[in-house]
């Protein structure tokens, strides 16, 4: 039986974040299955958007969407600090550490608007999708922003027959970006009574990984209600994609490289990889929000090429994936981090280019890469494995297992999947 989907969320098309691609794929290929979807989400002249572009927007051309405005602390905040509306808006934590008004920005959004600085859309988003629930609606929201999921919590009150899914693409209270929070201890209370409230009242809770979904399954009384679908990667759009031809072994990153991330390990091996070469023939290549520390320690290493491409293309990334000789990838240190998996993990996979994964040796990133026999995973600190595996690379040594079948992390299959779970509903 074909469902009306009522999908509740922040990012969307021309938003060209992580976060935009899991449900612009789902509601595609739903919408495929004869699905009705429709879109509750901001008004992107509106919306708190780092950057944005049309790499989606075909994906969705067919998806019925609505847009509202909202109410931006993180605008104010940019603008504060930067002098500019969309310069200074933050991907993961809030840097407080150089002024004076970064710290009390901060610390007004942590106590003050909770559970995040997007809390202020609600109210807009609640009037439009309160005009859209019909009798068979299934309503899903997801987070982050984990503020949307309060939208599903009021729908759920106003129209208690209906279905809601709630899903997670990160972890609420454990998300790394909040650790550090300067919260006070009221404000903390109430963000974890409102992360409550939502497990315990949706009528399913969705997320990314196993090892997130065990997380999630400890907080809520029925265990069996809580389900993870990988987020997958473009089948078609990986195999279109055509390499550059790059002269230089090149190690390659796409993503986010925050502040606060350990690179340390990497920076030692990368700079003694580099320097037992020739010069020019060891090239980096950087895409993404890329750590100016980062940036400025990588440019010091001799032998070494650096490219920092910025934000590009969704397709620009896959291309630059397919090109890489190494991709790399550094996960944020931080307790319970076995459920972190890189936004770009399944297409790192797709790419069939050995990976170097920095992060926890025993969470899911590891398990994938393991499965899939496409590369290896170390700690932050081992830097002498890291450049072994470098080398190994480097010479040829280490083989990639290119015939091992990945076609059940494809977009188009995780999608099939979820929809059993709809009919299950």
């Amino acid at each position: 039986m074909n469902k009306h989907i009522l999908l509740i969320t922040y990012y969307w098309p021309p938003d060209n974040s992580s976060g935009v691609q899991r449900w612009a794929y789902f509601a595609h290929y739903l919408d495929k299955l004869g699905h009705t979807v429709e879109v509750v989400t901001v008004d992107p002249s509106k919306a708190s958007y780092k950057n944005t572009d049309d790499s989606f927007t075909q994906l969705v051309k067919d998806i019925k969407f609505h847009t509202t405005s909202t109410f931006e602390l993180l605008k104010a905040y940019s603008l504060l600090t930067t002098g500019d509306s969309k310069k200074g808006i933050p991907r993961g934590s809030v840097d407080d550490n150089k002024s004076i008004v970064k710290k009390i920005a901060n610390k007004i959004k942590a106590d003050f608007f909770v559970p995040d600085a997007r809390v202020g859309w609600n109210r807009f988003a609640l009037t439009a999708t309160r005009l859209l629930v019909k009798q068979d609606t299934i309503i899903i929201t997801t987070g982050p922003p984990q503020s949307t999921h309060l939208v599903g919590l009021e729908l759920k009150n106003i129209f208690p027959n209906n279905t809601w899914i709630a899903d997670f693409r990160d972890p609420w209270l454990e998300l790394y970006s909040n650790k550090d929070q300067p919260q006070s201890k009221w404000a903390a209370l109430k963000n974890a009574r409102l992360e409550d409230k939502v497990l315990q009242q949706a009528d399913a809770v969705t997320t990314i990984g196993p090892s997130l979904a065990k997380m999630l399954e400890q907080k809520v009384s029925k265990k069996e209600k809580v389900h993870y679908f990988y987020n997958g990667y473009d089948e078609a759009k990986m195999e279109n994609v055509t390499p550059y031809e790059t002269p230089n072994f090149t190690i390659t990153f796409i993503g986010l490289l925050a502040e606060d991330y350990d690179t340390a390990g990497f920076l030692a091996a990368l700079k003694i990889f580099a320097l037992a070469h020739s010069p020019t023939k060891i090239a980096l290549t950087l895409a993404g929000n890329i750590a100016q520390s980062f940036l400025n320690q990588a440019n010091e290493i001799e032998n070494l090429e650096v490219h920092h491409k910025g934000f590009v293309s969704h397709t620009e990334s896959l291309r630059l994936m397919k090109s890489a000789s190494l991709l790399f990838t550094i996960l944020p240190s931080q307790e319970q981090d076995e459920i972190i998996i890189s936004g770009k993990m399944m297409e790192y996979l797709a790419a069939r280019k050995p990976i170097l994964c920095i992060g926890n040796r025993n969470g899911d990133a590891a398990s994938l890469i393991d499965q899939c026999e496409a590369g290896t995973v170390v700690n932050h600190n081992q830097s002498e494995a890291m450049t072994k595996f470098m080398e190994q690379c480097y010479s040829e040594e280490f083989i990639l297992k290119s015939h091992t079948d990945i076609s059940q992390y494809s977009r188009k299959e995780v999608a099939d999947k979820f929809a059993i779970l709809l009919k299950d509903l």
